[in-house]
């Protein structure tokens, strides 16, 4: 599969991208719930891949705790923002960057095996094969070792009830789709957009135990509500503590904008 289209719209997003996701009322909520699993997997001294980093927030996070982060991400834009924000964040030694897109993790090449990955935020989306990735990810982690995988779920309750008041019956449906749908991020280029079932990630990633499941943004919305939340923050912050509740209950953590999926190597 071509990383052309993927690379160039997250280009375009990139000196953005924290001002219109990370920033916001919405993606400061999810990425709290991702923390919230994500903290207690690994402790100072670890050595953690940061797949598909973005501007580096969750690579950032976990230098701060005293982890080791190997962040890549396929977009130069993207890895050049966390190579701005090195210095300024503290973190000089604890961060190091790659240009790496998810289908070619076989290209990296380390003596030492990491003590966990985490992907947050989709970067799986945007690849059609998992059995390639799999394979990578069971190379470069260690036997007993976390894989943290945050993804667009196959069916989101938002925003199939949201679309049709909008009248876009076909965004209110895209998810259910078994092809790929056309996506942006941004409002920047077009590319690929797969909704893989957790099913199909855990059969794929064979060399590995699912130990986690969890939903995120079951009842806080997707980004693309913020205008609506900063009009009711207080509502959307209900919304998240009915999350913390709800979201590892069978049927609420599937519903979800996102499901967060932690693995053990085998």
């Amino acid at each position: 599969m071509d990383a052309q289209p993927v690379r160039d719209a997250f280009d375009q997003a990139a000196p953005t991208y924290d001002q219109d996701w990370s920033d916001s009322i919405i993606g400061g909520l999810q990425r709290q719930a991702v923390w919230s699993a994500v903290d207690p997997l690994f402790v100072a001294g670890d050595r953690v891949l940061d797949v598909g980093c973005g501007t580096g927030v969750d690579a950032f996070h976990l230098a701060e705790r005293g982890v080791r982060v190997h962040a890549v991400d396929v977009s130069p834009g993207m890895v050049a923002q966390v190579e701005r924000r090195i210095d300024g964040e503290g973190v000089s030694g604890r961060v190091t960057t790659e240009v790496c897109a998810i289908e070619d993790l076989a290209e990296l090449d380390f003596e030492q095996a990491f003590d966990g990955a985490v992907s947050n935020f989709s970067p799986l989306n945007c690849v059609a094969g998992l059995e390639p990735v799999a394979e990578s990810l069971a190379r470069l982690i260690r036997p007993g070792g976390k894989l943290v995988l945050c993804v667009m779920t196959r069916f989101c309750l938002w925003e199939t009830l949201w679309y049709p008041l909008t009248s876009q019956l076909y965004k209110a449906a895209r998810r259910w789709r078994k092809a790929n749908v056309t996506a942006t991020v941004s409002s920047s280029g077009e590319f690929d957009v797969f909704y893989h079932s957790a099913r199909e990630i855990e059969a794929a990633l064979s060399g590995f135990r699912l130990v986690g499941n969890r939903g995120v943004g079951i009842f806080v919305p997707p980004s693309y509500l913020e205008p609506w939340a900063e009009r009711f923050p207080r509502f959307v912050n209900t919304c998240a503590a009915i999350d913390r509740v709800v979201n590892r209950w069978p049927l609420f953590r599937s519903i979800g904008d996102h499901r967060l999926l932690v693995f053990e190597r085998r």
